[in-house]
């Protein structure tokens, strides 16, 4: 098969293809946390109100899901038809969400909206290693990061005004005419790239029983995330049945002919322990944007709008270190001191604020800044490592690998730190994080310990990311 991405553009048409590429992952991104703000008045509106929470997690979960498929899929069909086909899903999906008249309605919907979604970033990632050469890649990576960064931080402002203004269906229907773009742009300029001359199979049992493995697990974390304990039996049952469809899975990917995962992403060390790295600075990376204004609010006392522009420097220190990373990276290929760097001063500044008294502004924005400053280095020369490692062939899969990676990563670092933070309250875990820190009252000794803790098991993710890092060779390895 030729490879997908067999052909480096000159420059001028690597920058043509990635600002189309940044507007489908303006809308991925913008959609993971423009529906957050409207989740009440959705409930309102369409009762169901235990059902809320799912209509965040269903989307997430179906993104994962799909992330690895789509990777495997443009490798064999070419990037320009999957991401046609992903974007299409996710329009139809959001004009249904806009008229949907039940809250089961609207869930089923956004599992659809995911299956689209989840295809949007990982296309945009692979397609930057089709066309770009490795020493440039981090560049134009910095920018699908930083653009991603952009439009997570402007969702929930754009959603709140939304609903506020127009209700909550105006937040699905500003998506379509972005999609709408995305797709214009990805007919036109992604048209002339590659295509695979040779076409072969993909075992679709395996994608049947990868979904199963991973919605089953991101299910049981999603619940422990909202509070349910670990010991219940319907969170040890969906992790042991999702343990054995994981198993099933990836025996299977060594004897089948038409692998989702192929044996030469599995038993890659390259591979393996960038996605590591990564995974662990995605733990980290949710932890700040869902733990740092919870702290905000309930030790220090901060209003919405003080938060709000504590957090603005947060946020917008994530994308300014990926730019800076980026920008650093061709000179040598030195992504793994990069990672290493960023992972090191993410991991003292989450240190510094378990210890900081959220009392002292000044300290913990500088912490806050450093810790942002930190993620966004460490984030582009994680996918440039990964993909660098395979045939160009493979990019679309090691690229969809590092994604599935990136977002267990973040499930499972909502689940263990909010059970952290459970746990130091004393509570049995019913209901979410915000109404647990509620319930305990501001600033009591429990939430400082348990905000201490949370912040020490972020510093030791990224310490550890930083320790997977180090596995990686310090450069580009020899050209397939």
């Amino acid at each position: 098969m030729t490879a997908v991405g067999a052909s480096v553009l000159p420059p001028a048409e690597q920058r043509k293809v990635v600002s189309g590429l940044q507007v489908g992952i303006f809308v991925a991104a913008l959609d993971s946390t423009l529906v957050s703000v409207a989740l009440l008045s959705i409930a309102r509106d369409l009762g169901g109100a235990s059902l809320i929470a799912w209509v965040v997690a269903g989307y997430t979960v179906a993104a994962t899901v799909a992330t690895p498929v789509y990777g495997s899929l443009s490798d064999i069909h070419g990037r320009q038809r999957m991401m046609t086909i992903a974007i299409i899903v996710y329009m139809l999906s959001c004009i249904g969400c806009l008229f949907a008249q039940s809250m089961t309605q609207l869930l089923v919907l956004r599992v659809f909206q995911g299956l689209g979604g989840g295809g949007l970033v990982v296309l945009a990632q692979s397609t930057i290693g089709d066309v770009v050469p490795p020493v440039e890649r981090g560049r134009y990576q910095a920018w699908l990061s930083g653009t991603y960064a952009l439009a997570a931080l402007t969702g929930p402002i754009t959603g709140g005004y939304l609903t506020a203004w127009f209700g909550w269906r105006s937040v699905f229907a500003v998506s379509l005419p972005l999609a709408l773009i995305a797709l214009v742009l990805t007919r036109r300029i992604l048209g002339g790239l590659p295509r695979p001359t040779r076409v072969h199979a993909l075992d679709y049992p395996s994608v049947l029983i990868l979904a199963v493995g991973l919605t089953g697990l991101l299910i049981a974390l999603t619940r422990i995330g909202q509070g349910a304990r670990l010991a219940e039996p319907a969170s040890l049952a969906l992790f042991a049945g999702a343990a054995l469809a994981l198993i099933v899975f990836l025996r299977r990917q060594f004897r089948v002919a038409g692998p989702v995962m192929a044996p030469d992403l599995l038993t890659n060390p390259r591979v393996l322990w960038g996605s590591l790295a990564s995974a662990l600075a995605f733990f980290a990376l949710i932890g700040g944007a869902v733990m740092l204004p919870l702290a905000l609010q309930t030790i220090a006392h901060d209003t919405p709008d003080q938060v709000a522009l504590k957090m603005l420097m947060h946020a917008l220190a994530v994308p300014c270190g990926a730019f800076f990373s980026g920008r650093m990276m061709p000179r040598g290929m030195r992504f793994r001191r990069n990672m290493v760097a960023g992972a090191l001063l993410g991991a003292t500044c989450a240190g510094a604020l378990a210890l900081l008294s959220f009392e002292s502004p000044i300290p913990v924005g500088l912490a806050m800044l450093g810790l942002g400053l930190g993620i966004g280095i460490s984030l582009p020369p994680g996918i440039v490592a990964v993909q660098v490692a395979v045939a160009p062939t493979r990019i679309g899969a090691a690229t969809a690998f590092l994604g599935l990676a990136r977002s267990l990563g973040s499930a499972m670092g909502l689940a263990i730190l909010t059970s952290v933070l459970f746990s130091a309250l004393g509570t049995d875990g019913s209901g979410s994080a915000a109404l647990l820190v509620r319930q305990a009252g501001a600033a009591s000794a429990s939430l400082v310990t348990g905000f201490s803790m949370v912040f020490a098991c972020m510093a030791g993710a990224l310490a550890l990311s930083a320790a997977a890092a180090l596995q990686l060779p310090p450069g580009a390895p020899p050209a397939h």
